[in-house]
């Protein structure tokens, strides 16, 4: 990761900013298109989960930022617009007039402040900060002279957003804007990573950490602060200087430590520790083994939800030397690691249980009165009849795409989900017209199917016990496959020999469970309800718990044991009360000058 940098003396600029930015790029590389539209579908999706976040009350009052009625007409903001435009994109110096520059600087500074924090503007704020971060980007691979201005005008709007009170949405923004800042530009013809700016001008990371730690910050603006940081840390980490990765250190092994807050869902809170866990990790050294020995303890704690306990166990599978010693029970860990393998297999089976008795318990609707007339039914059935064939016979199916995914219970994202777990385009060539549409399952001139489509219900279940196996694999052999590597990593990699033996026994019991989990032979609820009753008494061995007596004798098939809490005999028909549980939900001044354009007119 680390790389050589040139800073180039041709710049007329000053300052700390003008320092990190004046750097020379051979070839002019620039971020990929992929990169370029991952960053607006993120702003984006901010504008909605902002106010999730948030935790604000709707009665607060928020400032705005007031400009001279004059200076927001269309026509003046536009031609505030073209300037910036011109600053970023121009290559000829002589044409940054001081009316360019300063132009420029109104509309970053002031007219996109101006409006990312009113109401009004909401709609456009994702597009206007995606240009602007466009032009940053573009200027900096272009090596254009307005480079080291613009980056610097875009730092001064997007702090004062950042550190006022203002709406949340705008703050969210200015603050992720503020961590994608870069004082070196990806390359992409050498691979060079970018350079973060936080991580090369120390008020910019003070600020960002700052946002973080103040509890009383809206909880949407830590997140946000939280999300550069680890850009930050994963980019940049050559450049922090030491003080900078020892603050980051002692903030993240709190964040990690501490319970969640009042007012945040332990999920939300769960989700945030995992930046916790990936910024330990860039930060860290291979000598340094407290981070391998946190992530243990948080895998097996049984209090931890999923989303943080199966990421820390995963993140081992990148360790090696980091984890000799920290291990003193292995058999502990993989005992604990089964039970929670387990415990996702049961509430698997919970939950497609109780859509069964949800759908059966559905009340029927009375019959149609047009059944107790005779002669209009019959004259209907003979209609009926004529259509079907017509449909038939004419060359059509007798019904739309629409009619069909309705007919069949599926809509698009079912449909979609079935085409993602069966073949993509590149498994298509080289296939025949026949062994495609047999492939797809729709058969032709009466040819079998050669397999069922996956019902979503089973598709949904399987990627989720799958996701759990895999993260569990990897954190004990570094491999998500369950087949210890020619060259593993994670637990068994710092294991004694007797250690070694106890994991690859465990892989080797998880291996046909991973198997019958991704068997495409159980393509109907049935065939996957009976599999998963039997890996649930499998996984059952491996975790140490003792089932009853009945699941053993019935192989793991509670269905024929009944319902105590209803008191129901195991054959009684699902004519239930309603009142059953519900189904559960699956699954930046800066030193020696001060801030960037200090001393200017109308800096802030």
């Amino acid at each position: 990761m680390r790389h050589a940098t040139t800073i180039s003396s041709s710049s007329r600029s000053s300052g700390p900013i003008a320092a990190a930015a004046q750097v020379e790029s051979a070839n002019g590389g620039q971020a990929s298109n992929h990169h370029r539209a991952k960053r607006l579908w993120i702003l984006c999706l901010v504008m909605v989960l902002c106010w999730l976040f948030s935790g604000i009350a709707f009665g607060q009052a928020f400032e705005t930022i007031n400009l001279p009625a004059a200076a927001v007409t269309p026509e003046k903001i536009a031609g505030y617009e073209r300037a910036a435009k011109t600053l970023a994109s121009t290559r000829k110096a002589e044409q940054l007039t001081d009316d360019v520059k300063k132009d420029a600087r109104i509309y970053i500074e002031y007219i996109v402040p101006y409006k990312m924090v009113r109401k009004e503007y909401l709609k456009e704020m994702a597009p206007m900060l995606a240009a602007l971060e466009k032009s940053v980007s573009r200027a900096q691979g272009s090596n254009t002279p307005g480079k080291t201005i613009l980056l610097k005008n875009v730092y001064n709007g997007m702090t004062k957003v950042a550190k006022g009170n203002y709406i949340p949405a705008a703050r969210i923004n200015a603050v992720l804007v503020l961590g994608r800042l870069d004082s070196l530009p990806y390359d992409g013809n050498s691979g060079r990573p970018p350079r973060p700016l936080g991580a090369v001008v120390p008020a910019l990371f003070n600020t960002l950490v700052g946002l973080y730690e103040d509890e009383q910050e809206v909880d949407g603006v830590r997140a946000a602060a939280l999300q550069s940081l680890h850009r930050i840390a994963m980019y940049g980490f050559p450049s922090l200087k030491a003080e900078n990765k020892a603050k980051l250190t002692q903030v993240m092994t709190d964040l990690l430590e501490a319970p969640a807050p009042e007012g945040r869902d332990a999920k939300a809170h769960a989700y945030l520790q995992r930046f916790a866990v990936d910024i330990l990790h860039y930060i860290s050294t291979p000598q340094d083994k407290t981070l391998g020995k946190q992530l243990i303890s948080i895998s097996t704690n049984e209090e931890q939800p999923d989303l943080i306990a199966l990421y820390s166990a995963s993140q081992l599978g990148d360790m090696s030397t980091e984890l000799e010693g920290q291990v003193a029970d292995t058999e502990g860990v993989l005992k604990s690691w089964s039970r929670r393998a387990f415990a996702t297999v049961e509430s698997e089976i919970n939950r497609l249980n109780a859509l069964d008795r949800t759908t059966t318990m559905a009340v029927k609707q009375p019959p149609s009165p047009d059944t107790f007339l005779g002669v209009k039914e019959e004259k209907k059935k003979q209609k009926d009849k004529s259509r079907t064939g017509a449909g038939m016979m004419g060359g059509g199916m007798g019904m739309g795409m629409d009619d069909m995914m309705g007919g069949m219970g599926m809509d698009d994202s079912m449909m979609m989900d079935g085409m993602d777990m069966g073949m993509g385009m590149d498994g298509m060539e080289g296939m025949g017209m026949d062994e495609m549409m047999g492939g797809m399952g729709m058969g032709m001139m009466g040819r079998t199917p050669a397999a069922k489509p996956q019902p979503p219900e089973v598709s949904l279940s399987r990627r989720r016990i799958t996701m759990v196996l895999q993260q569990l694999l990897r954190g004990a052999v570094g491999s998500p496959v369950a087949e210890v590597p020619n060259t593993p990593s994670g637990l068994i990699s710092a294991a004694s020999d007797e250690d070694k033996k106890t994991l690859t026994s465990w892989v080797d019991d998880i291996r046909p469970i991973a198997e019958a989990i991704n068997d495409d032979m159980l393509d109907d609820k049935k065939k996957w309800m009976e599999s998963l009753e039997e890996q649930r008494v499998a996984l059952a061995k491996l975790a140490g718990v003792e089932l009853s007596g009945e699941d053993e004798d019935n192989g793991g098939d509670r269905r024929a044991v009944g319902l105590p809490m209803l008191g129901l005999p195991g054959d009684q028909p699902a004519a239930l009360p309603g009142d059953l549980p519900a189904a559960d939900a699956p699954g930046a001044g800066l030193p020696e000058g001060g801030l960037p354009g200090a001393g200017l007119p109308g800096a802030n």
